[in-house]
């Protein structure tokens, strides 16, 4: 009895390994640092939810808004984004209290369960559980997912969702109830977790599937497939403003784009010379006209490979070109890359052992190739401790969780909770949604439309990088911080001992900093306004 207890013990072993490790690396201080814009605006909408039962974009005292008051109707209702993951947080909120930590567990646990996904799925569907670990491990040590599945958004919600509709899909789905119904509410779920995913993905999805899967794709079952979720996604067509934003589409913008998806993607996402490496091989086969190899493995390979360009070209349009809208595809790319690991291994166990190494442990396959072509992108005020650098990602990353970071946030927070008095105003340029919901005081300003105050603001914070609308003018907040500035005794400096970074705690690896900055960007000003002057009598 003992012996078959041992086997499943050592087979289980492995993953439970990793999963343990995700767990630490995705759970571990979870709360380091606060909530940044994005993931603030989530949280504030939530807090609405559990106020109002909706999401309300006003809740008496504050306004939350990104796109200069668009997002919300005449009643202040939410109707810019779904509101899957409005409601996940609201959810957490009421178990957990009004933390970031419950904020960020349901998503962090997300992300853990997309790592389980990955191993499931290969080796449930192709009993290869060397390549199952593989791809668990490189998802697990993937530090840019793990920002991402750390963060009080729909990043992790997207790629579990995509995840269950694959693990689906590989089911039998033409025949079984189960199956069809998991392939429906995981897409229509998709769709209610962000739309632009759902489009991008169930649009390549069901090119790729159409072309290499056509015989395991019956008509009659597909249709009803596809009107189910049809029916799913239905009330949101309606309740969200996608026809307002499809208006924003910019076909100038494809190229732009097209340039900014796929540096990103192999910059932070999928090796160029693996890239490649995988062009190289279906490219030979073609050539000779051998055709793909029948072996199931390598045909969901070419499966997952067209799903995630198809993925990007039909991004293309969309009006912002961001990183975040191919998060979903860091499974799919795990799972590809472990593929390559193992064929690497059999090929030659040294390859095999250097290549994993490479993945796992750097980012220099990611990043060196780009350098020497001169393709690579950084921002302006770069630091050499950040993934746009040959680093260690892994040791930035524990280091950044296991020392305190100076999140600009987070100094402007502490700040007013020692510094404003009740009932008092802060207007600033960036950065208002945070302090919305950590403090109780009415903010306004960021990225919201027209400001109407009948009474100077109490506090101004301005932020030394300029912030632009969509139509390319300053934002009010901006424009109205320079006047009450400009000429004005009204108001009197506090330089805090901090910087003042253009974000926060963003997960973009485009953008985040493990480690505060060597050289310093600019100090975080704050004015407050001046006490009005005794008349003598």
């Amino acid at each position: 009895m003992a012996e078959p207890c041992n086997r499943v013990y050592s087979s289980y072993f492995p993953i439970l390994l990793i999963l343990a490790l995700g767990a630490f690396l995705l759970l571990f201080h979870l709360d380091h640092r606060p909530f940044w814009q994005d993931e603030a605006e989530t949280a504030c909408l939530a807090k609405n939810v559990l106020k109002y039962g909706v999401p309300l974009a006003y809740d008496g005292v504050n306004m939350i808004s990104q796109e200069q008051g668009h997002e919300y109707d005449e009643n202040f209702l939410w109707r810019w984004s779904p509101w899957l993951q409005i409601y996940v947080t609201a959810a957490a909120f009421r178990l957990g209290g009004l933390t970031t930590f419950a904020g960020r567990l349901p998503f962090a646990i997300l992300g853990l369960m997309c790592i389980f996904l990955v191993y499931q799925l290969v080796r449930h569907n192709f009993g290869d559980r060397a390549w199952a670990l593989w791809a668990a491990a490189l998802l697990t040590c993937c530090v840019p997912f793990l920002l991402y599945a750390r963060q009080c958004r729909y990043y992790s919600l997207g790629a579990f969702l995509t995840l269950a509709s694959l693990y689906a899909f590989r089911e039998k789905w033409q025949s079984k109830m189960f199956p069809a119904l998991l392939l429906c509410f995981s897409l229509g779920l998709l769709f209610y977790a962000n739309y632009l995913l759902f489009l991008s993905f169930t649009g390549a999805a069901l090119l790729a599937a159409g072309l290499l899967y056509s015989s395991e794709m019956p008509l009659a079952r597909s249709l009803k497939l596809i009107m189910a979720v049809g029916i799913i996604i239905l009330p949101g067509l309606f309740l969200f403003s996608i026809q307002q934003q499809a208006a924003m589409v910019s076909l100038g913008a494809i190229l732009a784009n097209l340039e900014n998806y796929f540096g990103d993607f192999f910059q932070f996402m999928f090796p160029l010379p693996l890239g490649f490496f995988l062009l190289w091989r279906w490219g030979r086969l073609l050539w000779t006209r051998s055709g793909l190899s029948e072996a199931p493995q390598e045909k969901f390979i070419l499966f997952l490979s067209l799903v995630v360009l198809g993925n990007i070209l039909i991004l293309t349009p969309a009006p912002q070109g961001e990183f975040r809208y191919l998060v979903h595809l860091y499974p799919l790319c795990a799972i590809v890359l472990g593929w390559i690991v193992c064929r690497a291994w059999r090929y030659q166990k040294f390859s095999g052992v250097l290549l994993a190494m490479l993945l796992l442990g750097t980012n220099w396959l990611y990043v060196l190739p780009m350098d020497w072509l001169g393709i690579i992108s950084r921002p302006v005020h770069n630091d050499p401790h950040m993934l746009i650098y040959p680093n260690l990602p892994l040791k930035l990353y524990i280091s950044e969780l296991s020392s305190p970071y100076p999140d600009v946030n987070q100094n402007l927070i502490r700040f007013f909770q020692t510094h404003a008095r009740p009932g008092e105003t802060i207007l600033t340029a960036y950065g208002d949604l945070p302090l919305q919901f950590y403090t109780p005081y009415r903010v306004f300003g960021g990225l919201g439309g027209p400001i109407v105050e009948t009474q100077p603001p109490d506090w101004l914070v301005p932020r030394w990088y300029t912030r632009w609308n969509r139509q390319y003018d300053l934002n009010e907040s901006e424009v109205l911080i320079r006047q009450l500035l400009a000429h004005s005794t009204d108001y009197r400096p506090i330089i805090l001992p901090a910087e003042d970074e253009i974000f926060g705690n963003q997960p973009d690896p485009f953008f985040h900093r493990f480690i505060p900055p060597i050289e310093s960007i600019a100090p975080l000003i704050v004015y407050e306004k001046n006490p009005p002057t005794r008349q003598k009598p």
